[in-house]
């Protein structure tokens, strides 16, 4: 089907500014394995360098024994192999790790973690564990952490300098007719800084009344690129019901080791899509995902039960003075229980300490505010402090909320959110936390917008399509430092 010499004009306006950013390419991806080898070099370094310099510290200093540096020098580059293959497999070192602008503290520290633990593990195996000082272990380990850190602080620095710079960008390339190309190099460039759309290619030949318009050719020119490797990605955009000309396409570009992302609706989806699936001849899009911490389950729930008993055995002297200083501030119950809504929409009780002089749990709940007289002066202190969270705890070792993940709202307050935002529900397909991804980023306490609650929710839902247990733990470390910034 041949598009009329008037489809073509009519596009042309929107399409003379599309124009091939450079003619000079290069394959960026080199660059960026470049850059990711440095990195790591970089990273196990800074272990090597902070067995080193802890072993000044502390045994030279601290302890003032004279020993060979060769023998805390031994170790280093074990532990540095593994946290690379920990890192590694963490995905630390892809794209998105990188450009994301916080670092990810808790994969960082896991991994460090769990290489550490390998390597007293391989010790030990080979006798070798008691020739060294634990005092030692402690300080490479803290230091390393805080080197860890600054290295990886400095290399997205420098990152979003060379992308700024374009000296390192990912070089794509549109294939497809021209209302698809147009719209699709606004969406493309738009997403990620560091991705240029350096040629355009006309699904099929057609009539261009103006020479300003620069375009590369069609299939045959573009196959004649890839064949020299210039992009890294090749952008496929056809309507859907064009099932001929997307056949051949995609047949003529398998060939080539170049990434191949197929388009052929321009419209938004009314719903969340994750991917298709075919079944026979029947291709059905996936609009629910069973969450990953589900897939993970014992894993996760193992990180909740220690966390949750540990910190119940660890807080109870704590426990008791707050229950105290509440009954002697204000008549009521110690702990107030309010109904939830938990995963899969099964409703449970939360226990919380009491901060109000009113215990409300119906159809109308009014959201805690600033100054709020309801608020006792003891509550003042726990609710300031979260410690009025900490009995939530309870609610881990019940199964009926996680260490972290969503904030559970008050039944009253999640209708009235849900008929705001139609994908707030979602938040229910895995069990509230006492913190969250969503806490730790400031998104707390009383949410007076809608954008307040779109913005908590997305962040819950980034949570959920995103979880790892190196995230949890970069959650509750985040945690820690936000602690004190509780709620009025």
């Amino acid at each position: 089907m041949a598009e009329s010499n008037v489809h073509v004009d009519s596009d042309l306006a929107g399409i003379r500014k599309l124009s091939p950013v450079s003619a000079s390419r290069s394959h960026s991806s080199l660059k960026f394995d470049i850059f990711i080898r440095s990195l790591a070099l970089a990273e196990a370094g800074s272990v090597i360098f902070a067995a080193v310099v802890s072993k000044y510290l502390y045994i030279d200093l601290f302890l003032a024994q004279d020993q060979a540096v060769w023998l805390y020098l031994l170790p280093a580059p074990l532990l540095a192999v593994t946290l690379y293959l920990f890192m590694k497999q963490a995905g630390l070192y892809e794209a998105g790790a990188l450009t994301e602008p916080a670092v990810a503290y808790g994969k960082l520290w896991g991994a460090l973690t769990m290489s550490l633990l390998v390597l007293l593990g391989t010790l030990y195996v080979f006798k070798s564990a008691e020739g060294y000082s634990r005092g030692w272990f402690l300080t490479w380990f803290a230091l390393s952490a805080v080197m860890l850190v600054a290295v990886r602080v400095a290399a997205k620095k420098r990152l979003r300098r060379m992308v700024g710079a374009g000296r390192l960008i990912r070089r794509v390339a549109i294939f497809g007719t021209l209302d698809f190309i147009a719209k699709m190099k606004e969406d493309i460039e738009s997403s990620d800084p560091s991705i240029v759309v350096d040629g355009l290619y006309l699904a099929k030949p057609a009539v261009i009344a103006s020479s300003e318009v620069s375009f590369e050719g069609g299939l045959a020119e573009l196959k004649t690129a890839l064949a020299e490797k210039t992009y890294d990605s090749v952008f496929i955009g056809l309507p859907a019901q064009d099932t001929a000309r997307i056949q051949a396409a995609v047949s003529g570009l398998a060939s080539y080791s170049t990434e191949l992302l197929l388009c052929t609706e321009l419209d938004p989806y009314p719903v969340v899509v994750h991917g298709s699936r075919n079944f026979g001849q029947l291709r059905t899009n996936v609009v629910n995902l069973v969450p990953l911490s589900e897939n993970h389950g014992f894993i996760k729930a193992s990180l909740d039960y220690v966390v949750a008993a540990v910190g119940l055995i660890c807080l109870a002297p704590l426990f008791l003075l707050v229950a105290l200083a509440i009954k002697l501030d204000s008549p009521g119950p110690v702990f107030f229980r309010q109904r939830r809504y938990g995963q899969n929409n099964q409703v449970f009780r939360i226990f919380k300490f009491r901060t109000m002089a009113v215990t409300e749990d119906g159809k109308h709940v009014k959201q805690a505010e600033r100054n709020d007289p309801r608020v006792t002066r003891v509550g003042r202190f726990l609710r300031r402090s979260s410690i009025d969270e900490l009995p939530q705890l309870l609610n881990v070792l019940t199964g009926d909320m996680s260490i972290v993940g969503p904030r559970p709202h008050a039944l009253a307050h999640d209708q009235i959110f849900e008929e705001k935002l139609d994908l707030f529900s979602r938040r229910r397909r895995v069990r509230p936390g006492l913190t969250g991804w969503a806490q730790v980023h400031g998104f707390r306490g009383e949410t007076k917008t809608t954008e307040d609650i779109r913005s908590r929710m997305q962040h819950d839902l980034y949570y959920i399509d995103n979880w790892s247990i190196w995230l949890d733990m970069e959650i509750i470390t985040r945690t820690v430092f936000v602690l004190f910034r509780g709620a009025y």
